[in-house]
């Protein structure tokens, strides 16, 4: 049984590539029903109980696919499949396998829309386990394609692969050239997202070939069609026109005949009334003589009749002759571009192995090359700690103090800032844009301008030291002549201990005060340094014309009063069961269960969690927590 409301997508590679991507997908908003949709829902609905009360099982399902359907077309998922799951139900005591295939397809479309990429993959492997079943190689192809579609938005390049590599096993089988196509086409895709470009190029040049081959067999086939059609249009217009004038001929002359012939019987009634014994048996004689001719006359014409249908079936004949020739001409030629592709294939693969072998020399010096990179990030993420290296312990202003830092890579694109100016503590940090070699370039220039803000300048105001750092970078990086819109985020705070007060302004970064495992939060503006800020903060200038570009926020340090200050790359890190972000809220309350840890231990249960959260994952961003304590 096939439904005819299913929704039918297309099977990966530009469904579910497209969506593909190495971010989780954005779940589409839902639109109103229309009232014409809110009533065929409705109907449905009513349709459904009746089809049930009457044991009509098949019936009833159509009308939950139905309903599925205008849910899902308006984005309304949780209802689509409620339906969907019904109509599985139904199905499954209806021992439907194609139908249950079907409808976990569809599921599978859904949570790929929702972005619920595992329970997707699950629908789709139940779905491919009845193709397999039931032998449907087709549909066994179909439902590999759409799993490694998943699965390459997941990142399992490898299980991606298999899947593709078992599709394409079936389609060679089969001796599909549509369905090899598509899998080259998808590992040529698959192998590109994993990395592997050598692989990737060798199947794209596959599928380019296929593809050629195959819209040249649809063009020729078309053209074939054609010219049969216009060859069975001539002949039968020419059979036609033969048979009308044979049928006019014919009536013409039994018309003659018949004319004749009741003359004679006139004449013949006339003489018998005048003429004498001897006269009607010499007209009886003409008669009989001329009833001969009739009837010679008439074999004549029937002889005639004859050589014409014999004609006309010879014309037919030779007609199909000439059109088998040409069938047969065309298919030699299509062998011989055939042979002339298979040719060029094995030419295009002895040039493809000459350039592996180009490329592994390539690859060799590339490797070389890369070692030596390599060893001069190391050395520079070094000179970088050596330019960062501050004391932040043991201070008679500020004694509790902890960092937690591990960069992405060799070299960092975050980095704190800290320094005393007469009484008062300063401590920043700092996120730069991106990570490793270029965001670490940033550190030293904005190291550097905070040194001669604060240092040499005296500025400690932190809305007063964000602006001057702001017009800074931006003149150092000429971003008002070029198109350079690199810059960086911020929380900086300046610490009067004696006075029990602390002044704190940020950009895009806040600062977090814990006391009593209770979490206050003061938000930082909403643009960063340099880069697109002028723009966020001229529009923000026109509704609050007395607004500072970065201001300053005073707090009153109170007994128990812990401070944080931090870059994203805690919160953003993938992991856990779900692999899922730690989110600002996990990491604030990691931050609420160390609240007793005395600060010699705080870095060390900040680093144990995140080692534990993170597990074997890819490390996502640069890590910077600081933590200080007024007494």
């Amino acid at each position: 049984m096939i439904f005819q409301t299913f929704k039918i997508h297309l099977s990966g590679f530009i469904l579910l590539f497209l969506l593909a991507g190495n971010t989780l997908w954005a779940q589409p908003s839902k639109y109103n029903l229309s009232r014409q949709d809110s009533a065929r829902i409705s109907a449905l609905r009513i349709k459904a109980e009746q089809y049930r009360d009457k044991k009509q099982l098949k019936q009833e399902s159509e009308c939950f696919n139905d309903m599925a359907m205008i849910y899902w077309e308006h984005n309304y998922f949780d209802e689509a499949v409620e339906n969907y799951q019904k109509s599985l139900a139904i199905n499954k005591q209806l021992a439907n396998e194609n139908g249950i295939a079907m409808i976990n397809s569809n599921l599978a479309l859904i949570m790929s829309d929702k972005g619920a990429n595992e329970q997707a993959l699950s629908y789709f492997k139940e779905t491919l386990k009845i193709r397999k079943l039931n032998k449907e190689k087709v549909g066994t192809i179909s439902a590999h394609i759409n799993i490694a579609v998943i699965l390459n938005s997941l990142k399992r390049f490898q299980e991606a692969e298999s899947h593709l590599l078992d599709a394409l096993s079936i389609a060679r089988e089969m001796n599909d050239p549509e369905q090899m196509r598509s899998c080259y086409g998808m590992l040529s895709e698959s192998y590109e997202r994993a990395g592997n470009a050598k692989k990737s190029i060798y199947f794209f040049n596959l599928y380019r070939e296929f593809n050629e081959l195959i819209e040249s067999k649809k063009t020729e086939k078309l053209k074939k069609g054609a010219e049969q059609e216009r060859l069975k249009r001539k002949l039968v217009q020419r059979e036609n026109k033969l048979k009308e004038l044979e049928i006019l001929q014919k009536s013409y002359e039994l018309k003659k005949k018949e004319e004749k012939l009741e003359r004679s019987e006139s004449e013949k009634e006339a003489l018998l009334s005048t003429l004498s014994e001897k006269e009607l048996r010499l007209k009886y004689i003409e008669n009989q003589n001329e009833l001969q001719r009739n009837e010679q006359e008439r074999k004549d014409l029937k002889n005639k009749l004859l050589f014409r249908n014999i004609i006309l079936f010879s014309v037919l004949v030779l007609v199909a002759l000439i059109m088998l020739l040409f069938f047969y001409m065309q298919k030699r030629m299509s062998n011989k571009i055939l042979n002339t592709k298979n040719r060029a294939i094995t030419q295009k693969n002895a040039e493809i192995q000459a350039q592996k072998s180009q490329i592994e020399g390539l690859l060799s010096e590339v490797q070389e090359a890369n070692e030596s990179i390599t060893g001069s990030i190391r050395y520079a993420g070094l000179i970088q700690k050596s330019l960062m290296q501050r004391e932040l312990k043991g201070t008679e202003l500020l004694p509790y103090f902890f960092k937690f830092h591990r960069p992405k890579e060799a070299v960092s694109g975050d980095f704190y800032w800290y320094g005393r100016c007469g009484d008062k503590v300063v401590i920043a940090a700092i996120d730069c844009t991106g990570h490793g070699v270029p965001g670490a370039l940033l550190t030293v220039l904005a190291n550097n301008i905070l040194d001669s803000i604060i240092k040499q300048d005296k500025i400690t105001d932190p809305g007063q030291i964000l602006e001057e750092l702001h017009l800074r970078v931006k003149a150092a990086l000429s971003q008002k002549r070029g198109f350079n819109k690199d810059g960086m985020d911020i929380a900086l705070c300046t610490v009067v201990p004696g006075e029990k007060k602390l002044y704190f302004a940020g950009a895009n970064n806040p600062l977090l005060i814990l006391q009593k495992r209770e979490v206050d939060i003061i938000k930082g503006e909403k643009y960063g340094i340099a880069g697109y800020s002028d723009v966020f903060f001229s529009k923000m200038k026109e509704k609050h014309p007395d607004k500072k570009m970065y201001q300053t926020h005073s707090v009153n340090i109170e007994p128990g009063m812990e401070f944080y200050i931090f870059s994203d790359g805690y919160q953003d890190q993938l992991g856990g069961s779900k692999n899922k972000k730690l989110t600002s809220r996990g990491f604030y309350e990691v931050l609420k269960t160390n609240y007793l840890t005395s600060f010699d231990d705080k870095e060390r249960q900040l680093e144990s969690f995140y080692q534990q959260w993170k597990g074997e994952r890819e490390q996502v961003d640069d890590v910077l927590v600081l933590g200080f304590k007024v007494i």
